[in-house]
């Protein structure tokens, strides 16, 4: 404990009381206060950016970012070993009710994107021809699913990962006319909207990053980024599909709360919903499988399969729940110009 005492005293605590919670995080107590001081994963190559958030959660009154101490130096961090360590307030987590988790996660997260947005002008044919190149990419797989399905049909007796390929086939077929259908209409969007918004994003968003006392915070900014919002909302989607499934229907009926303070365009809403619907990961799993790399038990390879098809059902219901007038959008974009 002599390393976090020293580390503890660069921001002028003295530690009455240290327990270890995880191999990175220690709380530390002087009697008064409690801190959270944490091991971070930080290099040299993302220091910057991490300093960034905080000045900028400074500057743009960013709330729901939880502050790090400044060091009697007026550092934000301290260097030991190669590592670098950072001090904020200790949050007793306190967790409300299911649906108040989920809105106030959405307004948490749309605050810090609204007042970081800025918006460029763009050209948007590079990206409309990556979008081309992503609908042939998931036509080639259509008819790759369909070969894999045929053959392990063929089997006498199918393993139990090949049996779950042939009993989600008929979803992912939804999935890909789904995912088709929006990427249409996105390059239409693209087209009339030659504009692309950056905010400042977490770059890890998962709910254990999210803490509740009074207010909501957002922990552990160590990816941070800048770039569209959808990219933050993908990921903690994403996430809550594949390992909490059980909420997953509050999480869509909820959006809402997010528009609410951060609209998204009507482009951005069909990029979400891509995300979504990206069947990439379950296309991966399929190949591992057939290559037959890796140390993976078949409880593994099932495992894995299961939770990327968890959220692809997810980017369904997504779909379905949210429909988009594209028509109003045109309009909006006519009247600008």
């Amino acid at each position: 404990m002599a390393a976090i005492k020293r580390i503890a005293a660069a921001y002028g605590v003295s530690p009455y009381h240290i327990e270890q919670i995880s191999n990175r995080l220690h709380k530390v107590s002087d009697g008064q206060h409690a801190y959270a001081l944490k091991q971070s994963k930080l290099t040299e190559t993302n220091l910057l950016a991490w300093e960034q958030v905080y000045h900028q959660a400074y500057a743009s009154n960013l709330s729901n970012i939880l502050p790090v101490y400044l060091t009697n130096q007026s550092d934000l961090y301290v260097k030991q070993d190669d590592s670098y360590y950072y001090l904020t307030p200790w949050i007793s987590d306190e967790k409300p009710d299911d649906e108040r988790v989920i809105k106030t996660a959405y307004e948490a997260m749309g605050d810090v994107h609204a007042k970081t947005k800025q918006s460029l002008s763009i050209d948007t044919a590079p990206i409309i021809q990556e979008f081309n190149d992503y609908q042939q990419y998931c036509a080639e797989y259509h008819h790759t699913l369909l070969t894999y399905v045929a053959m392990f049909e063929q089997n006498r007796f199918m393993s139990p990962f090949e049996l779950q390929v042939c009993t989600h086939y008929h979803v992912l077929t939804n999935v890909l006319d789904e995912l088709n259908n929006h990427l249409e209409r996105l390059k239409d969007q693209l087209e009339h909207e030659p504009k692309w918004n950056y905010s400042l994003l977490h770059g890890d968003l998962d709910s254990s990053h999210f803490l509740y006392r009074n207010r909501t915070y957002l922990i552990n900014w160590e990816k941070a980024t800048y770039d569209n919002a959808v990219l933050d909302l993908a990921m903690l989607l994403q996430k809550e599909a594949q390992f909490n499934n059980q909420q997953t229907a509050q999480w869509a009926e909820l959006f809402q709360s997010y528009q609410d303070k951060n609209p998204l365009t009507i482009s951005e809403q069909h990029l979400l919903t891509i995300y979504l619907l990206d069947p990439s990961h379950y296309i991966a799993l399929i190949d591992a499988y057939m290559a037959n790399s890796g140390p993976l038990t078949m409880v593994e390879h099932v495992q894995l399969l299961q939770r990327a098809f968890r959220q692809l059902e997810f980017g369904l219901r997504w779909s379905h729940h949210h429909e988009y007038d594209d028509s109003s959008a045109n309009f909006e974009n006519e009247a600008e110009s």
